[in-house]
């Protein structure tokens, strides 16, 4: 608890000590004493000479000393704590919106004290020297309306202010929790260019699910080689079917880009990868077409590219050490060609939407290129 809350509990706790002891006390004692009256300061709406009058003639002298010690005691603990724990209430809560308002927040609670210790003051001269005028009892009257109104105003303006506040902070909560579940992360690029390690290191940095879309086309096309129909094969794609052995296999690689020009496969596997896009807690997903038309929408949108000389060799050197028999040639001439089918297609061409942020990984490490992708997903998280 911060050095404002301790004091603010102080007080409160203060306060409700002193209006605990008069009304459990002083107050009963003193009505008592008074032959069954209230003292006259408690009628918040005011009072009359008169009823002063009736109420000194009726006071006993045990009463009177209970009135001018004990209760004035109390009747100044109170409004000192009261005026210190609105004042500083207020100020809390007021200071995020303006300090014009908080400083006149401040001052309403310093009213109130003000107009009490009035009250206080014409009261004890009254229990002292008896009623010598109506315009004294006025005066006191006066004050303890005063004293009630400022009083009350503070208290509205206290609990306006922390309502508004929870709503204010309970809204933020709200919208903060939405944007985090709804946060899609689009990253694009042709194939090599590290789009795939990038999103799977995004993805664990913030917690997110990550979905290699390619993975789709990849599961489609392994379903065309073993003679599914293309379409069938699509629209009856299931998440076991992404951990499929051999999605990483050069020929399957080449029948996903072969599906993947076709519209109908596209757009059997869009409900898949938006429903997965809209998941809880926030998602990366890597493709070709994410941020041009699978989440056109994203916060963040990524294209990860580098140049086809790179990608190719980065390529070859990832299917010899999987065993492959290939040439740079045969990879460079496949990359290209790739590229070639992917950007000239007409369903979903490979491209970056308009407002990605492009990274070439050409001349990256894996950890500069991680980097620029946090840093362009923190700056679009606020």
């Amino acid at each position: 608890m911060t050095r404002s809350g301790v004091f603010l509990t102080f007080l409160s706790l203060a306060a409700l000590a002193a209006y605990l002891a008069m009304r459990l006390w002083t107050a009963p004692a003193i009505r008592s004493g008074a032959g069954g009256l209230d003292m006259f300061d408690l009628w918040m709406d005011g009072y009359s000479a008169d009823y002063v009058r009736i109420f000194l003639a009726r006071l006993s002298p045990e009463a009177k000393t209970l009135y001018l010690g004990p209760q004035r005691v109390l009747d100044t603990i109170l409004p000192v704590a009261l005026a210190g724990f609105l004042a500083m209430a207020g100020y809390r809560l007021l200071i995020g919106w303006s300090w014009k308002l908080a400083a006149a927040m401040v001052l309403l609670p310093l009213v109130y004290f003000t107009f009490d210790m009035l009250e206080n003051a014409q009261v004890a001269v009254l229990l002292r020297r008896g009623l010598v005028s109506d315009t004294m009892a006025e005066a006191a009257s006066r004050f303890t309306v005063l004293k009630a109104q400022s009083l009350r105003a503070a208290l509205a303006v206290v609990i306006f202010a922390g309502v508004a506040r929870g709503i204010e902070v309970s809204a933020r909560r709200w919208l903060r929790e939405r944007d985090e579940m709804a946060f899609t992360v689009a990253i694009d690029g042709p194939a090599a260019a590290g789009k795939g390690t990038v999103s799977k290191a995004v993805a664990a940095h913030f917690g997110f699910a990550h979905l290699d879309t390619g993975l789709l086309y990849r599961a489609v096309g392994r379903k065309v080689l073993d003679g599914a129909d293309r379409l069938a094969a699509a629209r009856n794609l299931t998440a076991e079917d992404l951990g499929a052995e051999g999605l990483r296999a050069p020929e399957v690689a080449e029948a996903a880009s072969q599906v993947a020009v076709d519209p109908e496969v596209r757009a059997a596997l869009v409900d898949f990868q938006r429903a997965f896009a809209a998941r809880a807690g926030g998602a990366v997903l890597d493709g070709r077409d994410i941020g041009t038309v699978i989440c056109p929408d994203a916060p963040v949108k990524l294209f990860v590219t580098a140049s086809p000389e790179v990608r190719a060799e980065r390529r070859y050197l990832e299917l010899v050490d999987k065993g492959h028999e290939v040439t740079r040639e045969e990879v460079l001439a496949d990359v290209i060609a790739r590229d070639e089918r992917d950007s000239a297609r007409t369903a979903a061409p490979l491209k970056p939407a308009g407002d990605a942020v492009v990274i070439d990984t050409s001349a990256l490490s894996i950890d500069a290129a991680v980097a620029a992708a946090v840093a362009a997903i923190e700056a679009a998280r606020g």
